[in-house]
């Protein structure tokens, strides 16, 4: 009935590379790459960059690809892999630091896991894989009692974001969509008609990532637009 506040304050590489890959039946297009790809990016963590090679240079942008809490005791053991509300396996690239991350919790305790770490990723990993690395990371943990939400938020410097956790990709952007309406009535004092309104002329709809069974969909708008 509590939700956990994460927020990630920095993170630091153990490492200065990191490998990306592709493997037979994974990804977005598993049948179109019937074999296994590995590949490793040099990392200069000084400039902020990533070496990919053939002269293209990309910006890192550090995050933990999984974050979550125990699971509701009612749905017992499961996997790893694919997020649910107990969070886990987002893959949300836009959770850099200086990102808030807001959890339902589940079970005294909360019981909060993090790990993945993730050099830099695109919208949708569609491989399966991002810039995957060693990260040491900093975040700090605020209980806030009684506040009761179904499904992970999160708040940029610039944004705030809901999110969409479903194996139908469509009915992942009506939860991301249903969130954000929720969000605006109850934490904005609008009403549900002019929430819709706002939603739909100001806020963004991202794919989160499209490979881990569940897909991931998240929703930002600007906090400008908002007094």
């Amino acid at each position: 009935g509590d939700s956990l506040e994460v927020r990630f304050v920095n993170f630091e590489f153990l490492h200065p590379y990191g490998v990306t890959a592709f493997a037979p039946g994974g990804g977005t297009l598993p049948d179109e790459f019937p074999y296994a790809g590995l590949k490793l990016i040099r990392i200069n963590e000084r400039a902020g960059t990533a070496d990919f090679g053939s002269g293209i240079t990309l910006r890192l942008a550090p995050f933990f690809g999984s974050i979550g809490v125990a699971p509701p005791p009612l749905m017992g053991r499961i996997s790893s892999r694919p997020p649910g509300p107990h969070v886990g396996n987002l893959d949300n690239r836009d959770l850099v630091a200086g990102t808030i991350l807001y959890m339902p919790v589940h079970v005294p305790g909360a019981l909060l896991s993090v790990g993945d770490g993730h050099g830099m990723q695109g919208q949708g990993e569609v491989t399966g894989t991002a810039l995957e690395t060693s990260l040491r990371g900093t975040i700090q943990v605020v209980v806030r009692k009684g506040k009761k939400i179904l499904w992970p938020r999160a708040e940029t410097p610039t944004h705030y974001i809901s999110m969409g956790l479903n194996e139908d990709l469509d009915e992942a952007a009506r939860m991301a969509v249903r969130d954000m309406i929720d969000f605006l009535v109850t934490e904005k004092g609008m009403t549900r008609d002019d929430a819709d309104i706002l939603w739909s002329v100001a806020t963004d709809l991202h794919v989160t990532q499209t490979v881990d069974a569940t897909k991931g969909v998240h929703a930002m708008i600007p906090k400008s637009v908002i007094k």
